[in-house]
């Protein structure tokens, strides 16, 4: 079947799982669409009335998202879904996109090396017929495996149950992914000219104007266009401090956006606009919906302010942790995809507020690492995922009983939150400990 059948597939069950939102809205107690876009939805109307989308309590989402969904109050009430499936699918066709350009990359960058062996080697006859078909045959082609596993690792979101339920509930998370899977493909482009690195910027900048979590990425993305690999902290100093040409263009390309947007919206609703969709999320506090490991003591602590040590204390290991995946895996081109889903990890792993969408963060650039995985085994591989799944259903079930029947299970719910905390932990080692970067293209 061509990948464009299966696209056609996984748009079709999107659909049929909106529609299917609609008549579970209409029977259940639990609602299948998510909280947040009917604020979003709420926002989008105050929008429509020439107001500010902040008006709407607890719309703490940049306005772009409320002008996305305002088809919601013009067209359909479902019309935001299907705008976010299209992203959710966008996602999917990125993901191939990228895998294919970095084959091509090692190839080129292989065959390159090749060509270049001295005339005393080129006495063997093997590298000699290599050589002519080289030079007879387009740097552009690729083997049909390498497609098929660009084409695996797309399918693995496209058909991934959770992504696909978490856009068709109304979710916008799936805009700040795909925005930052663009960034990634302009980042990692063969061509390597300025223009290219200047448009990634653009949309890493859009990304963290939708969410702040790219920030993560910023430092990565600026040691990934660096030519040489960079060894100890002061020769890192030095990059930073001396830019090439091409981390300037994508440094300007990042303020330019995030700029922009950021202060055409500052003059349009003011502080409120800062605080509401940037501000709060360092200071934010979630006692109901929140896998967090800091969620009982944000429950004991709910009716405290937040204090600065607090705040530091909690920022602070996932802080060098983003450090430390970002000198090891962030200046390479080669290895930038599984460094960004490691810090992605990370940030939603130890952060204060963790609910079901932020999974679509790291989610979104796991397919880009697939490749590198095949020593992992089919027992770890099947364990991994088991026991992920396994350790939220043990959250959701008394995070259930609380809410919907008032039982106080508030002590589980935190005994599950350690749970599902150090499930996490033991993933990332396994997926490190067991990641391969010669897994990339090879010379038959």
């Amino acid at each position: 079947m061509s990948f464009k059948k299966h696209l056609i597939i996984s748009t079709l069950i999107r659909v049929f799982l909106i529609y299917y939102g609609e008549v579970q809205d209409s029977l259940s107690d639990v609602q299948y669409t998510d909280v947040d876009y009917r604020v979003v939805t709420d926002g989008a109307n105050h929008v429509l009335a020439l107001g500010s989308p902040f008006k709407r309590h607890t719309y703490r989402y940049t306005p772009l998202l409320a002008y996305l969904v305002l088809p919601n109050l013009l067209v359909h009430p479902s019309f935001g879904k299907f705008i976010f499936s299209l992203f959710d699918i966008l996602i999917g066709v990125l993901i191939k996109w990228i895998l294919l350009n970095c084959y091509r990359s090692n190839k080129i960058s292989i065959e390159t090396k090749l060509l270049k062996l001295e005339t005393l080697n080129n006495r063997n006859k093997y590298l000699i017929k290599r050589k002519n078909e080289i030079l007879n045959s387009n740097n552009e082609a690729l083997p049909p495996k390498y497609i098929r596993m660009a084409e695996i690792s797309a399918y693995c979101w496209l058909y991934n149950p959770l992504t696909m339920i978490i856009a068709t509930r109304g979710n916008g998370d799936c805009v700040s992914c795909s925005l930052v899977l663009l960034s990634i493909y302009f980042l990692l482009k063969n061509e390597q000219t300025i223009v290219q690195y200047f448009v990634a910027g653009l949309f890493l900048g859009l990304s963290i104007h939708f969410r702040l979590y790219p920030i993560g990425f910023c430092l990565a993305f600026y040691l990934a266009t660096q030519n040489r690999t960079l060894e100890k902290w002061h020769d890192i100093v030095r990059s930073i401090l001396k830019p090439n040409p091409k981390q300037i263009a994508l440094v300007l390309g990042t303020v330019v956006a995030l700029g922009s947007t950021s202060a055409l919206f500052y003059w349009l609703y003011g502080y409120q606009f800062i605080y509401e969709s940037m501000l709060y999320h360092l200071v934010r506090k979630d006692t109901r919906h929140n896998f967090s490991l800091y969620f009982y003591l944000q429950y004991l602590s709910s009716t405290f302010d937040v204090t600065v040590l607090e705040k530091v204390l909690t920022f602070l290991p996932q802080l060098i942790l983003i450090l430390m995946l970002t000198v090891r895996y962030g200046q390479h081109r080669q290895t930038l995809a599984f460094g960004l889903f490691a810090i992605a990890f990370v940030m939603v792993t130890y952060n204060p507020v963790v609910t079901s969408q932020y999974f679509v963060w790291f989610l979104s650039l796991l397919p880009l690492c697939v490749k590198n995985f095949r020593n992992i085994g089919i027992r770890k591989a099947v364990f991994i995922p088991v026991m992920w799944f396994i350790s939220q259903g043990g959250w959701l079930l008394p995070a259930y009983l609380l809410e919907f029947k008032g039982w106080n299970t508030f002590e589980f719910i935190w005994i599950q939150s350690i749970v599902f905390f150090f499930s996490n932990v033991l993933i990332l080692q396994m997926l490190i400990s067991n990641y391969d970067i010669a897994y990339n293209y090879k010379i038959d």
